[in-house]
């Protein structure tokens, strides 16, 4: 597929101008039709694309001639807003979490493998230049097997009125908006979780959702362990990813003053040593560039549907654990 793909966009909401950003950052692509349920906010996109604002999903998919869509609405509406495009064989590049919960994330899985056409769950950490060169010291044994991963996202986000204080819509708080990354992060990077246990709270902002959140996770056997914690409310978070292994230690840093991107040591070495990720284009770009290429070429995606079930599956057992204070296996 060698001409110029069609693209379009679902959700115009803040999300869906990184995923323009990606889109303009690619050669061969054109962003041709938008669509939200508030049309103020599909207008302006258009007003920045040069898009065509559409009145339904299926003027979208009818008048669009689309050969892919971002779908970027809350994950409430995943799976009413990707299904007429996988019946119609346009491929989907959809924001995570991919549902607000297993089930309907399942169900979104079904429809996907049923269609013709490319599925991928945006996991764009795994697309971050740091993350990449990270996963390449780990395939090649450098730091050995893995036994620790220690993740921090937070900072402050002011929420009042944005849909992530509806449970209903976005499936819960920080601990399945920012943990979504986490958790697919931690079965990237080492393996799937069997256990998880978890805590949440609301420390600053009184909201329907947790603002702050904790989880421990285990492989089967206990053979690794995870810490991870989210917050919408610390006003002042550095952001990392930490992996611990039988050689040696990698620290990730998302834009910390004074941080390398990615330095390592192995056991028995004196210093840090930082890893240059600069040949690597920024996560959207480089998630979007993989996407496209699935989509001309007819591949699997590297993240699928199924990654994005699995990230739901271990979001219920955190929320189980949060409730009951206790450890949930994970189904």
């Amino acid at each position: 597929m060698s001409r110029q793909l069609r693209i379009g966009i679902v959700g115009c909401g803040g999300i869906a101008r990184a995923h323009v950003k990606g889109y303009k950052n690619n050669q061969g692509v054109h962003i041709v039709a938008v669509y939200d349920v508030k049309p103020q906010a599909a207008e302006k996109l258009a007003e920045e694309t040069g898009a065509r604002v559409m009145g339904s999903l299926d003027e979208m998919v009818q008048g669009g001639d689309l050969d892919a869509v971002s779908i970027c609405s809350p994950p409430a509406m995943h799976l009413a807003n990707c299904k007429p495009f996988l019946k119609a064989g346009i491929s989907v590049l959809c924001e995570k979490p991919l549902e607000v919960n297993a089930g309907k994330a399942g169900r979104l899985a079904a429809l996907s493998r049923r269609s013709r056409s490319v599925f991928m769950t945006a996991f764009c950490h795994r697309f971050h230049p740091a993350i990449i060169e990270l996963k390449g010291l780990i395939d090649r044994g450098v730091l050995g097997k893995p036994l620790l991963f220690r993740n921090l996202f937070g900072g402050y986000s002011p929420l009042k009125g944005n849909h992530r204080t509806d449970p209903k819509l976005s499936g819960g708080g920080c601990l399945v908006d920012h943990c979504a990354h986490s958790v697919d992060l931690f079965r990237f990077l080492v393996g799937e979780p069997v256990i998880v246990q978890a805590m949440a709270g609301n420390i600053m902002q009184k909201l329907r959702i947790e603002d702050f959140g904790m989880i421990n996770l285990a492989t089967r056997g206990n053979a690794a362990f995870g810490e991870i914690t989210a917050s919408y409310s610390l006003q002042v978070c550095g952001n990392f990813v930490e992996w611990y292994g039988t050689k040696g230690t990698a620290i990730v840093s998302y834009w910390n003053p004074g941080f390398a991107d990615l330095s390592y040591k192995v056991k028995g070495g004196n210093e840090w040593k930082p890893v240059d990720c600069a040949k690597h284009v920024d996560r959207f770009t480089g998630e979007i560039r993989h996407f496209l290429d699935c989509v001309r070429n007819g591949k699997k995606p590297s993240v699928t549907a199924e990654d994005g079930v699995k990230a739901a599956c271990i979001a219920g057992a955190i929320y189980q654990s949060a409730e009951r204070g206790r450890r949930i296996s994970v189904a």
